[in-house]
């Protein structure tokens, strides 16, 4: 277990308790797809601005979102490099870390269509231990949509994701639309209001899950309409987990969301960030600039 000492973000807890950490130093890596920062400000919530932008392309879905002009520096330093004490790997400075989707190095293909490979974090085996070990150390991951391959890297048997979880992007089949959501989490559902939730999906290709381990709590589920590909009709996978988390080690926690946060309802996005990233808190993230210099 790794103990911070130069920021004091990290401290042993006796068993998994996911709320334990105090979350008041979040990273937060800029993707082309979503844009979880939004949520987070709305909640004067502190974060670490990193470049995880594919092709920073004029129509992204957050233009205007201010960490465009300012990405801040790039996703390979946060995965690969030291901290500047030079004693600890710079992810280790945080204590949540959301990785939005769109984030590249986490794909086979820019945008699934294009001849430009995009795999160079998940070919990294230093990123990949960099990540699952941050978290073995009481880290907290919270990843959307395409970025999912981060997540099948380091903890493969926690979900089984539609078609072959050993090819890369092969779960990015998900057919644009709104769907009525089941919200089997009761403690979700108690903010909600209600058991069912309208879920958007704004971009076709989305990743589709098809179910998880028994350890693994589903915060939503519902039927979704994918593409089976080869010239094939539409098909419809009933009953499937849209959200979801699971404990790592002490008190690590990875929570993975089929949908992006940016163009949901912001009563849903705002109940499933404090649902999904369990210990945050509306105005934390103080030391996130510390953390970042």
């Amino acid at each position: 277990m790794i103990v911070l000492l130069t920021v004091g973000l990290f401290a042993c807890t006796p068993d998994n308790d996911l709320a334990a950490i105090e979350k008041d130093a979040i990273a937060v890596v800029n993707g082309d797809f979503d844009d979880i920062q939004s949520t987070l400000l709305r909640h004067e919530i502190g974060s670490s601005s990193y470049n995880g932008y594919i092709a920073q392309s004029t129509t992204w879905v957050g233009d205007g979102a201010p960490q465009r002009d300012d990405p801040g520096p790039n996703v390979e330093q946060l995965f690969t490099q030291p901290a500047g004490d030079q004693q600890h790997m710079q992810i280790e400075l945080y204590n949540a870390v959301f990785v939005n989707s769109g984030t590249r190095g986490l794909n086979a293909f820019q945008y699934n269509y294009s001849l430009s490979t995009d795999d160079s974090l998940l070919q990294d085996p230093e990123a990949i231990q960099n990540v699952c070990d941050y978290v073995e150390a009481n880290g907290s991951l919270f990843v959307t949509d395409w970025a999912y391959d981060l997540v099948e890297a380091c903890w493969p048997d926690k979900i089984e994701f539609l078609n072959d979880d050993e090819v890369v992007d092969d779960a990015q089949v998900g057919v644009a639309g709104e769907l009525l959501a089941d919200v089997p989490d009761e403690a979700l559902a108690t903010t909600l209001e209600s058991t069912v939730a309208n879920v958007t999906f704004n971009y076709s290709a989305f990743t589709v899950m098809d179910s998880v381990a028994d350890d693994v709590e589903v915060l939503l589920s519902g039927d979704v309409t994918y593409d089976p590909g080869g010239g094939d009709e539409m098909k419809v996978q009933k009953g499937v987990p849209l959200m979801v988390r699971f404990p790592v080690s002490k008190s690590g926690q990875v929570t993975f969301s089929s949908f992006h946060l940016y163009p949901q309802n912001p009563a849903l996005a705002d109940a499933v960030l404090f649902r999904g990233m369990e210990g945050l808190e509306a105005g934390a993230g103080g030391k996130s600039d510390e953390a970042l210099q």
